[in-house]
């Protein structure tokens, strides 16, 4: 369910319509019944693994935290999780969503029923487990739920999203060392949307608990609601427990100035989406799906850097305009999610880049992964070390490839190399010589360029169209006309939202609210705004409309 379809919006407003009018626990309720269509929308099996990761951290976060939980409240967890896993068996076999060399062929086989039978044996299980745990000394009982949640959390990531990879993977190793003949098993295992979203954000509460940066909820709607709030569950941001929880438990009031900064949100969202991002996606799809025998005939280099533009501004119009959208709905409904983006390509170095890139998964991966490693502490080997491993791990968070993971080390030798070149990023408010502008935009030029090489990366789907793309463009550049008039439809689509996000400081000073200058709630001023926003949607909208890029994360 796309936020650029009319069945979600036929969604929203069924959730809107009464919702300022019901108790705060009513409110609740409403929610989590919309979080759960919206993404039963997709496939309402994959349910279970969203009502799993759930019941998961809830229970864990109680248990690092001492509080124990009653034997009614044990068994309707487990009923639930029992009775959610055989989504997986209905409607369509299991052996849809795992799909090997053997298939029964029969509507309902024994084998059909192995992850139910396995969840209600395992839920049994641990409920026996549970009093011996919590009779565990204090620091061991921590320990113990801490490492449970984030065993299962990681195992449900790394089956789902990657045992196709690492067994596809593992075969190509053993052919090439000549042992073809062994029988690796081949699974096409179908990705849950948003599975590395939610994954995320449901073990972070529990580090968060672990560490006393914030207290667990007995309330499991509450918590449930925190997990798949629907308007950032499948592409994020992804929020924190002490950001999001306390909104969710405390009653809520429309905030004067929410709902036209809400609307700002979402046209802004949508024009990023629907003008920008589909727009681009052609014309990007153009040159790459050119280079899919591993050379393009009747392109330049020139042609093929303007090709990996549009897949620049497609990916950041997408993205970005869909944590836009997020933030715009929850402003209505009286959630405030964090700002995801903040003008990545006016960054000036790759650290720079990543505090303006998909800023909730980069604060994650610093405060999760980087620090915990040792961050910058040690001396400079360990720095560079934690640096790659944490992008490494980074770039495989977002895809199950060799391109991505190529995508995440390369992001890791650019932060190395500018960490060794020692050079300090400028403020833009001591900006002000001539100097200083023309570094500056020079700068930005390298930046911008070094990002796009690591789009290339992100979306070839092979190393070898990395290498034939890469060749074209230095060893055939020369202008020609399809390269100029799509690099005329990219200005044309992305230049006044970029000076309107440069004026805004991407969401950080947006003109409406209720924190913005009286003096610039200007009435014509911002009619104009919305009938430009208004009018490119209706008149420049794209003819086919794209699936969320960050969909498939």
């Amino acid at each position: 369910m796309n936020y650029n379809s009319w069945i979600f919006w036929l969604l929203f407003a069924g959730v809107i319509g009464g919702y300022w009018r019901l108790s705060h626990r009513a409110q609740n309720r409403l929610l989590l019944v919309a979080s759960y269509l919206f993404y039963g929308f997709w496939d309402y099996r994959f349910l279970f693994l969203v009502l799993l990761s759930t019941v998961i951290d809830f229970i864990g976060g109680l248990g690092v935290s001492g509080i124990r939980i009653s034997r009614s409240k044990q068994r309707n967890l487990a009923l639930l999780t029992s009775a959610s896993a055989f989504l997986l068996s209905s409607g369509i076999n299991y052996s849809s969503l795992v799909r090997g060399d053997f298939r029964t062929g029969l509507p309902h086989h024994f084998s059909d029923f192995a992850v139910p039978i396995g969840t209600t044996i395992a839920c049994m299980l641990y409920g026996v487990a549970l009093p011996r745990l919590y009779a565990l000394p204090e620091t061991k009982r921590r320990k113990a739920f801490l490492t449970i949640s984030m065993i299962a959390n990681l195992a449900i990531l790394a089956y789902f999203k990657y045992a196709g990879f690492f067994l596809e993977s593992l075969r190509g190793g053993l052919h090439t060392l000549g042992l073809s003949s062994l029988d690796i098993p081949t699974l096409h295992i179908l990705l849950p949307a948003g599975i590395s979203f939610y994954t995320f954000q449901a073990m972070s509460y529990t580090i968060d608990i672990y560490r006393g940066e914030t207290k667990p909820t007995e309330n499991f709607p509450d918590f449930a609601l925190f997990v798949c709030f629907f308007p950032h569950l499948v592409a994020g941001p992804i929020m924190r427990a002490h950001t999001l929880l306390p909104q969710v438990i405390a009653p809520r009031k429309l905030k004067p100035g929410a709902f036209e900064e809400g609307l700002l949100l979402v046209l802004v969202g949508m024009f990023k989406k629907i003008v920008i991002a589909d727009n681009m996606a052609p014309l990007a799809n153009a040159v790459f799906s050119r280079f899919s025998n591993g050379h393009a005939v009747g392109l330049s280099g020139f042609d093929t850097l303007i090709g990996i533009y549009a897949f620049a501004f497609q990916i950041y119009g997408d993205f970005s305009g869909y944590s836009a959208v997020a933030r715009g709905i929850s402003k209505w409904l009286g959630f405030d999610l964090v700002v995801n983006f903040r003008n990545p390509y006016l960054a000036v170095s790759p650290s720079d880049f990543w505090r303006r890139w998909h800023i909730s998964l980069s604060t994650w991966l610093r405060d999760y992964l980087y620090i915990p490693l040792g961050g910058n502490r040690g001396g400079t080997f360990a720095l560079y070390r934690n640096l790659m491993i944490t992008m490494t791990l980074g770039g495989l968070w977002h895809g199950a490839s060799w391109t991505f993971v190529g995508w995440g080390i390369y992001h890791g030798a650019i932060l190395c190399g500018f960490r060794a070149l020692n050079i300090s990023d400028p403020k833009p408010e001591k900006i002000k010589s001539i100097k200083e502008r023309l570094i500056w935009i020079f700068r930005v030029g390298v930046m911008f360029h070094l990002t796009c090489f690591g789009w290339l990366l992100f979306r070839a789907e092979t190393p070898q169209i990395v290498f034939a793309m890469s060749r074209k463009i230095l060893t055939d550049f020369h202008l020609t006309g399809f390269g100029l008039s799509t690099l005329a439809l990219l200005i044309f689509h992305c230049a006044v939202l970029f000076v309107l996000e440069w004026r805004w400081d991407g969401e950080n000073r947006l003109p409406v609210g209720e924190n913005a200058p009286i003096k610039k709630r200007s009435v014509i001023r911002f009619a104009a705004l919305y009938i430009y926003l208004l009018a490119m949607l209706l008149i420049f909208h794209a003819e086919t409309s794209y699936a969320f890029i960050y969909f498939q994360f």
